[in-house]
């Protein structure tokens, strides 16, 4: 029988399309599983297909009407904050609810979690989490993210000045990318450049306010040499991790970190904390450089340096970086993907057991919304 989900992603599609993200579909649909996906959400602009799905803009009171209508054999919410919420708060019995949660911040874990059917968690810390908000450890699910090989490999780059195309100097250059935001410790990194010899610039790929931190790079007389980027598309980031000396983003937190894997399967020489989930994937000495104090300058200036200037050190690091890396394929990250769907699938329906008013507040809800008007 033809099967099909519904999937409530945590941003909208547009946004996702304007990053260069060009694996949606086989990310909300791993291996071709499903027949049909429709991808429902209050924060999309307009009804569509694109990415193998129907993208359809929904207002909350009207969702499960809708999966009642659409008779989905599983929903996924992706987050466990305000998907979770209007996935877990508007069960249809039969239907599982599967969340993933993606993020260490526990502001960004609702309650409604513990109503979910399966939990899928991006990494053994992100784990740990949802255990303490009372999620049973028999309805949690490990699935890192996964990245294509294909694209994110070590490349030669094309005969041309890379530099001098972009602007930048020439020397040791440092390549950071996410969010410019507390979680990424970029005031830190600003730091630790000013530390470092004059040939040393870093790069800044990513949106967020960078406001504080260019302020913070005047301060300290390294504005030349701090090189802000708010988008490249995801397609090009080998480049720059082929042309780059070392990645460095030491975070404070994460919930998986999928760039550090990226940048380690381009061969490029991993620098960042040793917490978990880095230190999960990770070996310090072996496939990256994991530094203890990485809150301190001196102590990430050490280590941009040490990776740098130590050749074997750096050969070390980079071929046990893309090593680890080929665990996280995607056709290997889909297949686990896809077991944990037959799993959710093969629920028995008391799993998903509402109380008889319950089915009938559902029958109640959809007779409402059905014509599309609400009565207050």
């Amino acid at each position: 029988m033809p099967r099909t989900l519904i999937v409530i992603p945590s941003d909208p599609i547009e946004e996702y399309e304007k990053q260069g993200l060009f694996f949606l579909k086989e990310y909300y649909n791993p291996g071709g599983f499903f027949d049909a996906v429709h991808a429902l959400s209050p924060y999309e602009t307009k009804d569509r297909f694109a990415h193998g799905m129907n993208i359809i803009r929904i207002e909350p009171r009207n969702f499960r009407a809708k999966v009642i209508e659409l008779k989905p054999d599983a929903v996924r919410a992706y987050g466990g904050y305000w998907a979770c919420d209007l996935a877990c708060k508007n069960k249809v019995p039969g239907i599982p609810v599967v969340v993933s949660v993606h993020d260490t911040n526990p502001c960004l874990l609702y309650s409604s979690i513990r109503k979910a059917d399966m939990v899928i968690c991006m990494s053994e810390v992100v784990a740990k989490l949802v255990l303490s908000r009372g999620v049973p450890k028999e309805k949690i699910c490990l699935l890192p993210n996964r990245i294509d090989l294909d694209v994110f490999r070590p490349l030669e780059l094309p005969n041309i000045n890379f530099a001098l195309e972009h602007g930048l100097p020439d020397g040791k250059h440092v390549l950071c990318i996410g969010r410019q935001e507390e979680q990424k410790n970029i005031d830190t990194l600003v730091k630790a450049i000013a530390l470092l010899p004059e040939d040393y610039s870093l790069i800044l790929i990513g949106g967020g306010d960078k406001e504080p931190y260019q302020k913070l790079a005047h301060e300290l007389g390294v504005a030349s040499r701090c090189f802000w980027l708010s988008f490249v598309p995801n397609g090009e980031l080998p480049l720059w991790h082929s042309w780059t000396d070392c990645f460095c983003v030491p975070s404070r937190w994460e919930g998986f970190g999928f760039v550090f894997i990226e940048a380690a399967a381009c061969g490029n020489p991993v620098i960042t904390s040793n917490i978990a989930p880095m230190n999960e994937y990770l070996t310090h000495n072996e496939s990256a450089f994991l530094v203890d104090d990485y809150e301190n300058p001196e102590a990430l200036a050490h280590a941009i340096r040490k990776v740098c200037e130590d050749s074997e050190y750096r050969t070390q690091i980079q071929s046990g970086g893309i090593k680890a890396a080929q665990k996280f394929s995607r056709p290997d990250i889909d297949a686990l993907e896809v077991s944990y769907y037959e799993e959710a699938l093969a629920m028995p329906p008391a799993s998903n057991f509402m109380s008889l008013r319950q089915v009938f507040f559902n029958i109640f809800q959809y007779m409402r919304y059905s014509n599309g008007s609400r009565k207050e």
